[in-house]
């Protein structure tokens, strides 16, 4: 098959990694001692660690990167991230782009069975398309929204045919929605309250789960896309959950979890660090940012004024480098400075600065009444918020601190809500029903598309719940265009308009930190969503 190069914007990763690792002590990236003596060997258990419990198993129903994480040991993506961040066919062997990015062809590996011994075929995928879309299941409804029909060529071949051209539709499809089983959801009405059994296509299978304590997968001998066929080495692999990272970092201490799925704050990192016999530690740095969001169902937090004031009252410099320990870079504009092609522009947020929020404030009426330090509208409504965030990410507490502390300099009052996973998910993806939130994206890889599952007026992951008549037709015509001269353009304007907009203020690009245990060998990290647990690198993990 006649492949044609995927449209995507370039990681420019070299360039962000010397900048990263002034950030982390000269090493970006500390990789393991490989070459065990006696080889790999299928054998043996591993247990990961990660703070948080995942929101469904069904990782169709929400934006829950632990959900993800757990399950893509069961269900990989048709597409994984190589070394440099870009996509590249896992599940998929091979594809093909027309000349007017219309139409998909899209060949996958044949021999891969579901877990309960039905054939995984592209009838599989065809049904993926049409119920997610029908169902309008997260972010994947978005990037199936576009399908206009498809064709099942065979078992293993299908085309897609998409109403509009769309550059990069297979890297989004292919990395972010997993396959759903056809068998089981074909006769299933009510997807978001049915009890899905964890079925998947993986090296792995769902064995045992109990929420709030573990996941347990068991090796599926001869996995054809791991290590030569022979399938993973590791025979049985638990996910444990944590409540927090010193938890985690404890029971790895102890022996009993051998590597962190989630990424460990720099205090965490130092823990491991001081056993340098025991504990490895990887970096990578990360393809998102962090980002603080403005719900607009708040009248308050609809007025740009508010919401520009508010933005002045974020410094950059004391949350990357107080708040995280300098594991992170600053990030001054809507996309981030990793796609260097795209920031050259240099078209940023407004700069930190508390005396010109205060000022904003005041020539917007908000003014201070009763002298409480709180402002107040002219009707009287005070300028006090929930900050709502999930206690999991690396740092939370500090980075709400820093964000809350310069806040109420200018006259906002912030009432810190951390919360867990779960409830975050519930709260601010599924009933939107939050002031102000922060959080990390794991990934914003092909940033032109994967801006349009989060800032399109309609899109399933725009939480602000704004609408900008111009946002939207400037990300569509990204999408559409073939051109990567004329793409920066487009979101050179893009960007204009969101920093005048303000639904989200963008503050920081993390370097992702993960512990494991030297017990082990054959350890790989690369850009992406799952960190040393990508199943893709996974598979390569043995006990010595």
């Amino acid at each position: 098959m006649k492949r044609n190069k995927l449209l995507v914007l370039s990681v420019v990763l070299t360039l962000v990694m010397t900048i990263l690792a002034a950030c982390t002590g000269g090493q970006s990236n500390q990789q393991p001692t490989q070459g065990a003596q006696s080889g790999p060997q299928v054998g043996g258990s591993l247990v990961i660690g990660i703070t948080g419990d995942p929101y469904n198993i069904a990782t169709w129903l929400s934006n829950d990167l632990n959900a993800s994480m757990v399950m893509n040991l069961a269900m990989p993506p048709l597409m994984a991230t190589d070394d440099n961040g870009n996509k590249v066919p896992y599940i998929i062997e091979d594809y093909d782009i027309s000349d007017d990015a219309k139409v998909y062809t899209v060949k996958i590996h044949d021999g891969l069975t579901w877990h309960d011994g039905k054939p995984f075929t592209t009838d599989d995928l065809a049904f993926t398309c049409e119920y997610v879309a029908k169902y309008k299941l997260g972010y994947g409804a978005d990037m199936y929204g576009g399908v206009e029909k498809t064709e099942i060529v065979d078992k293993t071949t299908i085309k897609y045919y998409l109403k509009q051209p769309q550059v990069n539709f297979l890297s989004q499809i292919g990395f972010w929605v997993d396959v759903m089983p056809k068998h089981i959801y074909e006769t299933v009405t009510d997807p978001m309250n049915f009890q899905f059994n964890g079925v998947g296509y993986g090296p792995y299978k769902l064995v045992d789960y109990k929420k709030g304590e573990y996941y347990s997968f068991e090796r599926v001998p001869d996995w054809p896309l791991a290590n030569d066929g022979k399938g993973a080495y590791i025979e049985n692999v638990t996910f444990r959950i944590f409540p927090d990272a010193n938890a985690l970092i404890l029971a790895m201490k102890n022996g009993e979890v051998q590597v962190s799925g989630s990424a460990l704050p720099a205090a965490a990192q130092n823990q491991l660090e001081s056993t340098p016999d025991k504990f490895g530690i990887m970096r990578v740095n990360s393809l998102g940012f962090g980002y603080i969001s403005f719900n607009y169902k708040n009248e308050l937090l609809k007025d740009i004024n508010v919401r520009k004031a508010f933005a002045m009252t974020v410094d950059r410099d004391a949350l990357v480098t107080t708040a995280m320990q300098g594991a992170a870079i600053k990030m001054e504009t809507p996309v981030s400075p990793v796609y260097a092609d795209l920031v050259k522009s240099q078209i940023k947020f407004p700069g930190f600065d508390v005396e010109g929020a205060k000022k904003a404030l005041e020539a917007a009426g908000y003014t201070d009444k009763d002298n409480d330090g709180v402002r107040e509208s002219s009707s009287g409504k005070k300028l006090e918020f929930e900050l709502i965030y999930r206690t999991t990410t690396a740092n939370a507490d500090s980075i709400a601190n820093v964000i809350k502390a310069n806040a109420e300099q200018a006259g906002f009052k912030l009432n810190l809500k951390p919360v867990d996973p779960a409830t975050y998910t519930d709260r601010v993806t599924q009933q939107k029903s939050y002031d102000i939130n922060f959080i990390d994206w794991g990934v914003i890889d092909d940033p032109d598309s994967s801006l349009s599952t989060i800032y399109a007026s309609n899109a399933a992951l725009n939480f602000m719940g704004y609408k900008n008549d111009k946002i939207d037709q400037l990300l569509a015509a990204s999408m559409k265009e073939p051109s990567f001269e004329e793409r920066i353009k487009i979101m050179d304007e893009f960007q204009k308009e969101f920093v005048n907009e303000l639904p989200t203020v963008n503050a920081w690009v993390r370097v992702n930190a993960y512990g494991f245990s030297k017990e082990y060998e054959g350890w790989d990290l690369t850009p992406g969503l799952y960190g040393v647990v990508d199943i893709k690198d996974l598979v390569k993990v043995y006990k010595k």
